[in-house]
């Protein structure tokens, strides 16, 4: 039964091969020993020999026919102009464009090679500075142009074929894919198992046929291109090199003639002429705008709707147009002059002039290209503004294209914006043309960084020269002032430059010095001639001092011609400062002013503050100095005498009571022993002697009779109360000795308890030799 089972599964697989194998025979290409199908015929590779152009016109002729009998396979509808209706269609009609596109790029590769060849005899140029020296700076002038022009054709090639070569890697990589996605529809084709199958999959490995032979030919384009762009590089570098030596060799050798300079500046004159009449009619123009707007305002009489806000935006659009192209037309006005005043120059640096002239010119040269790259930023961030409205206003035009008479307008919008933007450029290229030719004036005279010519020290210092005066002149900030002359309102600009500043200071300080070697003349006459205290002069010097220097900077300032509203800007920020940051030394120097005023602490007293008792040695705006008895010398803030208790010992008068305590023994003659002690204090010299010493028999204390000594002593720096009582001290203890009259010192008495037995202890003696 299995045999028979398996006998009968063999049968039916060889009856179905014989079917798939004649099927497979009726379509070409498929089987070995047929002919190619469409799909495969043009993919076969040409003869070695075989011209390139000729190859291209066989495939293309291939593609046309097959894309021909797929539209009749599929029924014939499609007209010419109808789009493809399958991936079939689209893949030929794809093939048939690269084929026909590949006939286009072998021409054009054929003309650039021949363009080559005939381009390696050197130019005209060569031929043209190969005599002897010196050669015009004019034709220079033009040889470096072609220069500069042939190094940006380098620079692009170069892109090209870097772009080109990476598209090449990407075409690779789509043909393999392209190749394995063939090879599986040929598996697949392989294992269809009945002829629905087999016709799905035939359609679809044809497809994948058709996309390799697309990738292929796409590649094949590709490479076209980069092979003449290669060809390209290899001539532009050959050329270039040799066009840099040539520069580098007649540009030392370079002369200008004034006939040369006349027609250069002749033919700037005419070009500044003809900008003279363009500014004149912008002008005009921007002037009937605006009377038009000002109509066209007036007519609306505040009935304005949609439609009148539009066409008053138009109307603004326009006349900012006009005044950007006014703009750009100053512009290069400005440009053109630098250009007549640069050849100039350069008729001096290569006419032979002498060191002075020469260096000046090189100086305004370089003041000339400072000059051009300050505005080169601004017309940048003019244009990026400019094209970025552009772009705005597009937006708003697709936008309107439904609405005729709205898109009629943004669309007059769109072309005025698009007018500044040109403008602009303009004025950008002319720029960049004439900061080029200054850089290269620069560079022949030997003075950029990257010149080896030497560099002339006059040249140097009138460089420095004129970056110093540009330093000097640069302006920090612009004031306005205002004042009402016969009753209108004129406003004046001053501007703040670095000069104007260094001057005011410098003016300021000598002033102040001045004025301070004035005040302590001053200060010395009072003391000398008006009998004022040396404290209270030094402090008067200091607050003349700052009312001078407030009124002195306020006359520099009206010297110099700098408003004072140019610090108004700065008052807030002050008056915060002041109030939050300097609270407490203006209230020090409150009452600073308040203690030399009422004179309560006076320079010499003894005061008593805050534990320090010491000599006043100075009373300044802010804080007071005291000294303590023991050398230490304290800084004290004005504003705690007024705010704290103070003991001033020498407010009225020097004049201090003193006390000295004595106890004599009990039994002892009292009045003997209180003349005694009078008597040492009548003696000493600094007692005073009017009020008169005096001994008091203060109490009969637990020792002594204590008796007090009260007297007074007039102090100064020079006199220490200290000093006095020590001194007297010394005579009491001596006369009471003398007078033999005791001292007593503390005694007590000891009483023992004999109520109790004493205990007795027996102490051995210490043992000999212990």
């Amino acid at each position: 039964m299995t045999s028979r089972r398996t006998l009968r599964r063999t049968l039916v697989v060889v009856a179905f091969m014989l079917v798939a194998g004649a099927a497979l025979a009726q379509i070409p290409g498929i089987l070995p020993g047929q002919s190619k199908g469409p799909a495969d015929q043009a993919t076969e590779t040409a003869p070695a020999k075989t011209d390139p152009r000729v190859q291209a016109e066989a495939q293309l002729a291939e593609a046309r026919r097959q894309q021909e009998a797929a539209r009749l396979e599929e029924g014939g509808t499609q007209s010419a102009g109808d789009l493809p209706v399958t991936e079939r269609q689209r893949l030929l009609d794809r093939l048939v464009l690269t084929y026909g596109e590949r006939l286009n790029l072998i021409d054009e590769a054929r003309a650039i090679k021949k363009s080559l060849q005939e381009g390696q005899d050197k130019p005209a140029h060569f031929a043209e500075f190969s005599g002897p020296p010196p050669y015009p700076a004019v034709r220079i002038d033009a040889l470096r142009d072609e220069f500069e022009l042939m190094r940006e054709r380098l620079k692009h090639r170069e892109s090209t074929r870097l772009v080109l070569e990476s598209q090449k890697q990407g075409l690779i990589e789509t043909q393999r894919r392209a190749s394995e996605a063939l090879r599986l529809a040929d598996d697949r084709l392989a294992r269809a198992k009945n002829k629905a199958e087999f016709e799905v999959e035939r359609a679809a490995r044809e497809v994948a046929a058709l996309r390799l032979q697309l990738s292929e030919a796409e590649l094949s384009n590709v490479d076209i291109v980069l092979h003449s762009a290669k060809d390209e590089v290899r001539a532009l570098e050959s050329s270039t090199a040799e066009t840099e030596r040539l520069v580098t060799r007649v540009l030392a050798a370079q002369t200008l003639s004034k006939e040369d300079v006349d027609k250069a500046q002749a033919k700037l004159r005419e070009h500044l002429a003809k900008l003279n009449a363009q500014v004149d009619r912008v002008a005009a123009d921007n002037t009937r705008r605006l009377a038009e707007r000002e109509k066209y305002v007036k007519s609306l009489a505040g009935a304005a709707n949609g439609a009148a806000d539009r066409q008053l935006k138009l109307l603004d659009e326009t006349l900012e147009t006009g005044r950007m192209e006014m703009m750009s037309l100053r512009w290069l006005q400005s440009v053109v002059q630098h250009g007549i005043d640069g050849w100039g120059h350069r008729l001096v640096i290569l006419g032979g002039g002498d060191a002075a002239e020469r260096a000046s010119a090189i100086a305004r040269l370089e003041r000339i290209k400072a000059d051009v790259a300050t505005k080169r930023p601004l017309m940048r961030e003019l244009e990026a503004n400019e094209q970025e409205a552009v772009e705005q206003q597009e937006l708003r035009l697709r936008e309107a294209l439904l609405d005729i008479d709205a898109a009629g307008r943004e669309s007059a919008i769109l072309e005025t914006q698009k007018a500044r933007v040109q403008a602009i450029q303009r004025v950008e290229l002319a720029v960049a043309k004439l900061d080029r030719n200054i850089g290269r004036w620069l560079d022949d005279a030997g003075v950029t960084a990257s010149s080896d010519a030497p560099r002339d020290w006059k040249v140097t210092a009138l460089r420095a020269v004129e970056l110093f005066k540009k330093v000097w002149n640069f302006e920090l900030f612009a004031v306005e002032d205002s004042a009402i002359v016969e009753g209108k309102t004129v406003t004046t600009s001053y501007g703040v430059t670095v000069g104007k500043s260094i001057g005011v200071l410098l003016l300021y300080a000598l002033a102040y010095w001045l004025l301070a070697k004035l005040t302590r003349v001053l200060e010395r006459l009072m003391v000398s001639r008006f009998k004022v205290d040396p404290q209270a002069a030094s402090v008067i010097r200091r607050w003349l001092m700052i009312g001078v220097s407030v009124v002195l900077v306020i006359l520099i300032l009206n010297l110099a011609r700098i408003p004072l509203t140019a610090f108004a800007f700065m008052g807030g920020a002050l008056a915060i400062g002041i109030g939050f940051g300097t609270q407490t030394i203006i209230k020090n120097v409150i009452s600073g002013i308040i203690i030399l005023f009422e004179r309560k602490i006076r320079v010499g007293d003894i005061v008593a503050i805050g534990g320090t008792t010491g000599h006043v040695t100075a009373v300044d705006l802010r804080a007071s100095t005291v000294r303590s008895f023991d050398g230490v010398e304290a800084l004290v803030p004005n504003s705690t005498f007024l705010e704290n208790q103070v003991v001033n010992w020498t407010y009225s008068n020097s004049r201090i009571r003193r006390e000295i305590r004595v106890g004599i023994a009990y039994g002892s003659p009292v009045r003997q022993a209180a003349d005694v002690i009078a008597g040492c204090a009548a003696e000493h010299g600094q007692v005073l002697k009017d009020p008169p010493p005096e001994v008091y028999l203060e109490d009969f204390a637990d020792n002594a009779i204590l008796m007090v000594l009260i007297f007074w002593v007039e102090l100064s720096p020079t006199l220490s109360g200290r000093r006095v009582d020590s001194d007297l001290r010394f005579m009491i203890e001596k006369r009471l000795a003398a007078a033999e009259i005791a001292i007593p010192f503390p005694q007590r008495d000891v009483h023992l308890d004999a109520g109790k037995p004493i205990p007795v202890h027996v102490v051995p003696p210490p043992e000999a030799g212990a």
